[in-house]
């Protein structure tokens, strides 16, 4: 009895249960007001408060599982989900005359599914960091370690990773790229040796730089290889906008707009101006810009500055009590920051846009409660880590 009552009671995270309810509140909020713009004719901002209630109910649901069941589990979700990856790209588009498995922009992406759409690689991504953690967390260098060594254990997670990014890539470029980031910044935690995370960053590095080359320069040589027009455009813009058509650049130049207009307090939730396309998932940060302006854009930004530096405290201060929770919390600090990173750059003119919505802002289905389970473990681990640091100094 004693047991579950320490369990119930002492643990609450009480600074995450607070970003949690903020973020809540400024996703319905930003969601609601981009809904007048009756883009798909959908009750958005009702349907984002279900699945943040979704997403509170999986946290509340976690809590019932010790960091060491959920590193177990770990496993069954990567091929439940490397599993879905490969459904979806067998599947037919429609069953029965009605969409199930659709081709848009030239790849399958979505289950479209009675009453919602299902986006697996949404699901991909927390759960390729979910066992990656578990894997690292086992076998990740200690002590003194050969290169040879190291060597194996990048490529043991290269075969980790191989089916479940290439998977991604032949969906989503952008989605494809985040993964990989993940993936690089829990190698360099990993305490693999500096010259082989050198090579692999320069390595990654040139292969980035010659495929936007190849884009911009040769974008005949690129479409010929599987690059998606639009892909080739979007690159095209954000190196040099003034010599694109207006429709290539109307996505970015309606967003720096819509973020002007709302100069520093903005012009309210039910007066927005400036129509952005996909207003509620890629481009909110256009649509908070203008509601609340640049005191409202600062806010958002203060608040993801704050969960991050919480992540990054409970990375550090958990690892001596369990590698596994650490590894998970720095892959999805990872996560938040390239998000959060991509999609405001994105939406100020500064990126390329990828479709990568505003994790934890932005709507989606599959998007947020992906992120909600991965923010329910984060927060699990935070209650452990309680719990050790109590137990640890009775």
């Amino acid at each position: 009895m004693n047991e579950k009552k320490n369990f119930t009671n002492p643990f609450y995270q009480g600074d995450l249960i607070f970003a949690y309810t903020i973020f809540f509140i400024i996703s319905v909020v930003s969601v609601y007001a981009a809904q007048q713009f009756n883009q798909y004719g959908e009750p958005f901002a009702m349907k984002q408060t279900l699945y943040y209630l979704l997403g509170a109910f999986i946290t509340i649901a976690f809590l019932y599982f010790d960091l060491e069941q959920i590193e177990k589990l770990s496993f069954f979700i990567f091929i439940i989900c490397i599993l879905s990856l490969i459904i979806l790209k067998i599947s037919p588009e429609q069953i029965g005359g009605r969409d199930f498995a659709p081709i848009r922009n030239g790849a399958k992406s979505w289950f479209m599914l009675p009453g919602f759409t299902l986006q697996p690689s949404e699901f991909m991504k927390i759960g390729l960091i979910m066992y990656l953690a578990s894997f690292m967390s086992k076998h990740s260098p200690t002590g003194k370690r050969t290169l040879k060594a190291d060597w194996i254990f990048l490529m043991k997670i290269f075969g980790i990773v191989i089916v479940p990014v290439g998977l991604i890539l032949e969906q989503d470029t952008g989605t494809a790229g985040i993964v990989m980031f993940v993936i690089l910044v829990m190698i360099f935690l990993s305490g693999v040796n500096w010259k082989l995370i050198s090579l692999i960053f320069l390595s990654g590095l040139t292969i980035a730089v010659s495929i936007l080359y190849v884009m911009i320069s040769f974008p005949e040589v690129a479409a010929s290889v599987g690059i998606q027009e639009y892909q080739i455009n979007r690159v095209m813009t954000w190196v040099n906008p003034s010599a694109q058509n207006p429709d290539a650049k109307l996505q970015v130049e309606r967003a720096q707009m819509a973020i002007g207009s709302g100069q520093v307090f903005g012009n309210g939730v039910r007066d927005l101006q400036v129509y952005v396309p996909e207003a509620q998932t890629d481009f909110i940060f256009a649509v908070i810009g203008e509601s609340f302006g640049f005191v409202g854009c600062t806010f958002v930004v203060i608040m993801f500055f704050f969960l991050i530096y919480r992540f990054v405290v409970l990375i550090d201060r958990i690892h001596q009590f369990n590698k596994f929770a650490s590894f998970f919390c720095a892959g999805f600090t990872a996560l938040i920051v390239i998000h959060t990173f991509q999609n405001i750059g994105m939406n100020i003119g500064i990126m390329p846009v990828t479709g990568v919505p505003l994790l934890l802002v932005s709507y989606g289905g599959s998007s947020v409660v992906a992120t909600l389970t991965g923010f329910a473990i984060v927060y699990n681990a935070s209650c452990q880590l309680t719990k050790y640091q109590r137990y640890m100094f009775k």
